[in-house]
């Protein structure tokens, strides 16, 4: 810009000199002398020279950008919660049911559930003797038994006519007989009665888990007492009944 306006002034002085040549030369042609400078000096007007510079550092100032800084707010990482699993338990499995108890100074009959015979021990016999199976009208004590508790459950059977404690043997084959013999604390002299429902018991041996059988409908009078594998059979289901 402020080059135009130098251009300008120049172009300006330089018709105004043109102006004075010419007309000196038709003055001089009407006879009228022009007294001319000997030097012509271009004088640039100040407040012109200052006006362009001004123009010029108006126009060289660099353009100021403002530079917006956006300030980005930091994440907000939000936890969510974790979900809460319901577990839902089983319930616990209900408590065994508490051994049956028997009164030690009682005196009982066991009777077969099937046939109704009674466990009878024969009377004043040897230790060894197989018990048997009696008619269940019989008042004799040989069919009668005492249950002392041995612990966990378990009894021993004695017979009230000659205080022998019915005995497994030891048998481990179904069928065997059942014996009878003096206390001796042996497994094989312990019997577990199990509750079974309606006034009903089985009676498993300690040492061998073998079941006192009274052998099914049809067995006579002085049959042998047996022994047998718990299978659910009726024939060894018993009643223990207090005389």
């Amino acid at each position: 810009m402020w080059r135009r306006v130098v251009a300008g002034v120049v172009a300006a002085v330089v018709v105004a000199v043109l102006v004075m040549v010419t007309s000196g030369t038709e003055q001089q042609v009407a006879g009228i002398v022009v007294p001319q400078p000997e030097t012509a000096e271009l004088s640039v007007p100040q407040a012109t020279v200052r006006a362009a510079a001004a123009e010029s550092a108006t126009t060289a100032a660099p353009t100021s950008t403002t530079t917006t800084t956006t300030t980005t707010p930091p994440a907000v990482t939000t936890t969510k919660p974790k979900p809460t699993r319901t577990t839902t338990s089983a319930p616990p499995p209900p408590p065994p049911p508490a051994p049956p108890r028997f009164d030690p100074a009682g005196t009982f009959r066991i009777v077969n559930y099937v046939n109704s015979l009674v466990l009878d021990s024969g009377g004043r016999v040897e230790p060894g003797s197989p018990m048997k199976l009696w008619e269940p009208g019989s008042p004799s004590t040989n069919l009668r038994f005492q249950l002392l508790e041995t612990g966990g459950g378990y009894y021993r059977l004695v017979n009230r006519t000659n205080g022998l404690t019915v005995d497994g043997r030891g048998a481990t084959t179904d069928g065997s007989y059942v014996g009878q013999r003096p206390w001796d604390s042996s497994a094989a002299m312990q019997w577990l009665p199990t509750d079974t429902g309606n006034g009903l018991f089985t009676l498993t041996n300690r040492a061998t888990g073998m079941v006192l059988d009274g052998g099914g409908p049809g067995v006579e009078y002085g049959a042998r007492a047996k022994q047998w594998t718990a299978v659910g059979s009726p024939n060894l289901l018993w009643r223990i009944e207090k005389v």
